[in-house]
């Protein structure tokens, strides 16, 4: 069994919670913490189970792994201590603001030689494991996927890119891993300080071409993802977990996939790598790869809609 603690009460921290809270053969919350006192006070009152450390350091004192679930920007300093501390590691994507902080925490991780996993729950989609599965070996010609919201302000501190893209850019670095010719980026700013819609195109020095779009002003949600392949075309809609399929001789055939629970497996696979000393299936190298891409697409995401800023200015 992990001792574990959590740092982050707020949205995901929570489902993060009660997760771990649903897996006692394996984990043992040793308490959490927060800075925001106003989130402590409040599972206080409401699941006065759980320990309330008044510092990170007093946590990690009390813990043999962290979960990370904090803001983004708050992740290379708290997991830095955690690894340094000789602690396991899980942290929410992406895994740093800064490719030079997430580099340094795979630098810490191999000194100290300590599990980090980072958490692209979209690895553990049954559909995406179902479809990955029949999709092994043929060469992928075409990605699109749409990953849309209304807006909210969670989130937001950060680019639509690291915030929503980021999940099918992992995706697609897991499913093709060659270098990228091209990238092509259009752009809006509406709602935040950052890019807030984002359409991105790849173009892989193996002939294929992924789409990416991101929206957090968009009228309902909306997640999905279509494949092309030399026998069949792809249709996923993520939220109602269904793959349609269109083979190049015209016969259609939709799968009703059966759900469980992503994060749960996700925390499950965790424990088995804590346990057995494996490397999970998004390590720190997967958590920087699709880091490495989300900020590059970002970029060229912030100079379009400056430039396009400064000609509708003239």
């Amino acid at each position: 069994m992990i001792r574990i603690g959590l740092v982050g009460l707020g949205y995901l921290g929570r489902i993060h919670l009660k997760v771990l809270q649903d897996l006692p053969a394996h984990f043992q919350i040793t308490g959490v913490f927060d800075h925001n006192r106003d989130r402590s006070n409040e599972l206080r009152s409401e699941a006065p189970q759980f320990a309330i450390f008044t510092s990170y350091q007093e946590l990690l004192q009390n813990a043999d792994a962290v979960a990370i679930v904090a803001s983004t920007p708050a992740h290379y300093e708290l997991a830095a201590q955690a690894i340094s501390s000789g602690k396991a590691v899980f942290i929410e994507k992406p895994v740093c603001s800064l490719l030079s902080d997430a580099q340094q925490l795979m630098a810490l991780a191999a000194q100290h030689q300590v599990l980090v996993q980072v958490g692209h729950i979209e690895r553990f989609n049954p559909l995406i494991i179902n479809i990955f599965t029949q999709i092994k070996g043929q060469a992928i010609q075409v990605w699109k996927s749409n990953r849309s919201a209304p807006f909210q302000l969670r989130g937001s501190e950060v680019s639509v890119v690291l915030d929503l893209m980021i999940h099918d850019i992992d995706l697609v670095l897991s499913l093709n891993q060659v270098a990228i010719d091209t990238i092509e980026v259009t752009a809006k700013q509406e709602r935040s300080e950052h890019p807030d819609e984002v359409w991105a195109k790849l173009s892989f020095s193996n002939g294929m071409v992924a789409e990416l779009f991101a929206s957090r002003m968009a009228a309902q949600r909306t997640r999905t993802i279509d494949l092309t392949d030399s026998q069949a075309s792809y249709h996923l809609d993520l939220i109602h977990q269904e793959i349609t399929i269109q083979s190049n001789t015209g016969e259609n055939n939709t799968l009703q996939v059966q759900a469980h629970n992503a994060m749960q497996q996700q925390w499950l696979e965790f424990a088995q790598c804590y346990a057995q000393q494996l490397v999970p299936r998004v390590g720190i190298q997967a958590g920087i790869a699709a880091l490495q891409l989300a900020l590059q697409i970002e970029a060229s995401a912030k100079a379009y809609i400056s430039q396009n800023t400064i000609q509708s200015i003239q």
